[in-house]
């Protein structure tokens, strides 16, 4: 029997070793994961061990365990192991504790290693300018959060058409990016806006004017672009005002977003300027959208999303910025990194929100003419010009323009149809809590939002209609 045992010693020994030799080559290439066992398994017989309790902590925290790695990184770190004062640096960078961030950033400086200066210089650029951002996050309210995988982002953002559309990359050009590409087309279709791999320069951000039925390359964004990666582009409906994610620009995660806008003196853009926290974080902001039509935006992240997944998360945008004050260090550094959306809400009833949104979504996207159709829509006078006015459709030369007129007594027919319900409902209205006057109120709300943007869209038709019939009346006289 004792015999049999040392048989047992002799083979079990050399293949320990031969393991644990194993799992330092898959720790060193990054193979945390299937290091991670080997660690744990070894630790529980040397206990003691500096280097194992190191290298278990360190695949904790590679893969995704921060706060279990904690006490092994922190006993690293006692025992002069340098990358334990680097990723307990990152530890609490990631905790928005700046200031023991930096702390750590020193002892690791303190011990001479020259091997990851240019990430350590990095780190110290970042973790400065997060201290800075911190002292100013914007007043936000955000009212939902959706966690879905990468390459779903675009089905689940709903953006109004008047906005223009957000669309793979691969839909409108097949041989261009990859499956996260994203190109941003104007509401008229005329020109967009890509972020496209470059030769030796990773990603940029391109621009393309349609000319009939051909796409032409301008340098609009040119400027834009840095020796980083600059991707996810969106454009506001001045025409002038971008969004767009960089891991450059001395950024503060992997990509922040910035936004800049268009000199029109000197055609070029403006230096971007980061977006301040909470939209920007110490982890991956993609893409910041707002739906002007609607009234809301949506912040695409990493944060708290899991393995190739991200956060969409709703927000209602403000006109001016506004910054958080009078609270405590503490709830403004979980408001800083988004720790609750609740936190943010100031006791609004989201539910309500949301659906008051979703509802002008789909109001004025259908405005999209099938809630029209239903609508008396009687033919009216239509001023062209001076000397020419047209008493119907019939009088049009151009179709497009004679299509553009259906569609403007429509729009006026909505008008006036909404108007006479919302006096009838606003007489209807006592303010009391009840469901008949909550859904009265709902109702109101909606019917206020939807005559703005009538007022705006019906002005906007009428001259589409002149412009159209007018080019096809100059036409005619040419020829």
């Amino acid at each position: 029997m004792k015999n049999l045992f040392i048989i047992f010693l002799l083979f079990t020994t050399p293949l320990s070793a031969q393991t644990l030799t194993e799992a330092k080559a898959m720790y060193t290439k990054g193979e945390y994961e299937k290091a991670l066992p080997v660690f744990e398994q070894e630790l529980k017989r040397k206990p003691k061990d500096i280097n194992l309790n190191y290298w278990y902590g360190a695949c904790l925290y590679h893969t995704g365990k921060p706060t279990a790695a904690l006490p092994y990184l922190v006993n690293g770190e006692k025992n002069k192991i340098p990358t334990a004062s680097l990723l307990l640096a990152d530890y609490y960078y990631k905790q928005y504790q700046f200031d023991k961030s930096a702390t750590h950033l020193d002892k690791y400086i303190a011990f001479g290693l020259s091997s990851n200066s240019a990430e350590v210089a990095r780190m110290i650029k970042a973790t400065d300018k997060a201290k800075q951002m911190l002292k100013a996050v914007e007043d936000v309210v955000f009212i939902d959060s959706l966690v879905v995988p990468m390459d779903s982002v675009f089905e689940n953002i709903r953006l109004h058409s008047a906005n223009g559309t957000i669309l793979p990359l691969k839909k409108l050009f097949p041989e261009k990016g990859d499956s996260l590409s994203m190109a941003y087309l104007t509401e008229r279709k005329d020109r967009v806006f890509y972020d496209n791999t470059t030769a030796g320069n990773g990603w940029d951000i391109f621009s393309l004017n349609r000319t009939m039925d051909n796409w032409e390359a301008i340098d609009l964004v040119k400027s834009l672009n840095q020796s980083s990666n600059e991707r996810f582009p969106y454009v506001l409906n001045d025409g002038i005002t971008i969004y767009f994610a960089s891991d450059g620009y001395n950024s503060i995660g992997g990509y922040d977003l910035y936004v800049s806008r268009y000199h029109l003196a000197t055609e070029s853009f403006f230096a971007p300027e980061p977006l301040p926290m909470p939209f920007n974080s110490v982890y991956n902001d993609y893409l910041y959208i707002v739906d002007e039509y609607v009234g809301r935006g949506f912040l695409v992240t990493d944060r708290y999303a899991g393995k190739d997944s991200v956060t969409i998360y709703t927000f209602i945008p403000e006109s001016t910025r506004k910054i958080l004050g009078g609270k405590p260090e503490r709830e403004i550094l979980d408001y800083a990194r988004l720790a609750s959306i609740s936190l943010t809400q100031n006791g609004i009833n989201t539910d309500s929100v949301l659906r008051i949104l979703d509802e002008r979504y789909q109001y004025d996207n259908n405005t999209v003419w099938q809630e029209l159709d239903d609508a008396d829509s009687e033919q009216l006078r239509f001023f062209i010009r001076d000397g020419l006015v047209y008493e119907n459709e019939n009088d049009f030369k151009s179709e497009e323009a004679r299509l553009a007129y259906l569609q403007y007594l429509k729009l006026q027919a909505r008008f006036n149809n909404l108007n006479t319900q919302l006096e009838a409902d606003r007489l209807k209205y006592t303010g009391k809590d009840s469901p008949e006057q909550q859904e009265l109120t709902s109702r109101i709300l909606n019917a206020e939002w939807v005559l703005l943007f009538l007022e705006r869209d019906i002005p906007l038709k009428k001259y589409e209609i002149r412009r159209l019939e007018l080019e096809k009346i100059d036409a005619s006289i040419n020829n």
